[in-house]
């Protein structure tokens, strides 16, 4: 059992470990895109790409799931400062990617590399709104808005908190992939729902509250609101210029956020029960890892079903939950593998097969793969013989 100051000295070392990641996640953006600009070159975003997409997924690799070693610890206020410092960090590498490109000081490939990658990157603003936004007072929420609002986002608290949380591992859940899908057609298909989605539930949730539907309680108007507002204020500065570079990276933020859903519920399930209603949702229903690098840059949230199960718990205080769904590496190693859907399917189909225990009626079956869940259910019952 940990004592007092064992544990005191635990929360330090946890919180110098997360300063000094975000101290790092700092560098490896905003420096190489320095050296662009006064190198007028597009290589040393290639930097920014080998660490987030190469050193990252590789030690977490060799390092496999952590456990409590890198997990949670902090106090409740460093952990809020960390939320701004790195809403702050995003804002600033938006801005600054953008006033690069507009520039015109880099050949317009390296721009165009240097703004999907930033705009990927920036994928951990909603990660920040989440938090922001489960907490009491108009400020938090409107520092999730504007968290969002850096990579157009707007709709994104209302679709996951009343959306996402509400129907995970089902059919009816647009940000829960299907057993055989590709991230490509997922994403496809995901996208304008969550968009649509989150303004129609923003709308119920005020109707219910006897609130107009058009006004500053509106928290998707607000974000958007805020979006524009920013959009313009780099318009005058920089020019029509920027416009496009603007949209460039939202579309990269929007592209890998339905990326990481993918991820989170593949091919998971709820059992339908005898009454027609679905088995609550539980810690089988999410994919997890515990990878201590990504885990540093992602606030935890690789621990997918605890956040699931207690959503309202901050992220540093997310813990690891044995006996679920394992992904085989961290969140930046796994869209790498996503984005090549043989892959996917190699890593994964036989891991969820293993992880329902062979069991049809636990497997969110899509359009395709009918065959090939056949065949490996076939092969886990014989196996299992």
């Amino acid at each position: 059992m940990m004592t007092g100051s064992t544990k005191t000295g635990a929360s330090a070392l946890m919180m110098n470990a997360r300063f000094l990641w975000f101290l790092v996640n700092a560098t490896y953006q905003l420096l190489p895109l320095w050296l662009m600009y006064h190198l007028h070159a597009g290589w040393p975003i290639l930097i920014t790409i080998a660490f987030f997409f190469g050193v990252i997924p590789f030690g977490d690799i060799v390092l496999g799931d952590s456990k409590s070693r890198l997990g949670s610890g902090g106090s409740d206020g460093f952990f809020l400062a960390l939320l701004y410092l790195q809403g702050a960090l995003h804002l600033a590498v938006f801005v600054a990617v953008v006033a690069l490109a507009a520039s015109g000081v880099v050949p317009w490939p390296g721009s165009l590399l240097a703004v999907v990658t930033i705009g990927m990157l920036n994928v951990q603003c909603p990660v920040v709104a989440h938090e922001f936004g489960h907490k009491l007072g108009r400020l938090n929420q409107q520092a999730s808005n504007f968290a969002c609002a850096i990579v157009g986002m707007g709709y994104f608290m209302p679709q996951h908190v009343l959306g996402h949380h509400v129907k995970v591992a089902t059919p009816e859940d647009c940000a829960s992939a299907r057993f055989g899908d590709s991230c490509y057609e997922f994403i496809v298909k995901s996208f304008p729902a969550e968009l649509y989605g989150g303004a129609t539930l923003e709308a119920q949730r005020l109707r219910r509250r006897g609130l107009p539907v058009w006004s500053w309680y509106n928290n998707v108007l607000v974000s958007y609101l805020m979006s524009l507002a920013i959009a313009a204020m780099l318009i005058a500065w920089l020019g029509w210029a920027a416009l496009p570079w603007i949209m460039v990276h939202h579309l990269a933020a929007w592209f890998t956020l339905m990326l990481n859903d993918y991820l989170q519920h593949y091919g998971l399930l709820r059992e339908l029960l005898p009454n027609g209603r679905r088995e609550p949702a539980g810690p089988a229903h999410s994919w997890n890892t515990d990878t201590p690098l990504c885990n540093l840059l992602v606030l935890n949230v690789q621990r997918h079903s605890h956040h699931h199960e207690r959503p309202m718990v901050a992220y540093h205080e997310l813990r690891d939950m044995p006996d679920t769904p394992r992904l085989p590496t961290g969140y930046f190693g796994m869209m790498v593998v996503a984005l090549i859907p043989p892959l996917w399917f190699r890593l994964m189909d036989r891991r969820l097969v293993a992880a329902v225990a062979g069991r049809r009626e636990r497997v969110n079956l899509g359009r395709h793969g009918h065959r090939r869940l056949e065949r490996l259910l076939s092969e886990h019952g014989a196996a299992t013989a």
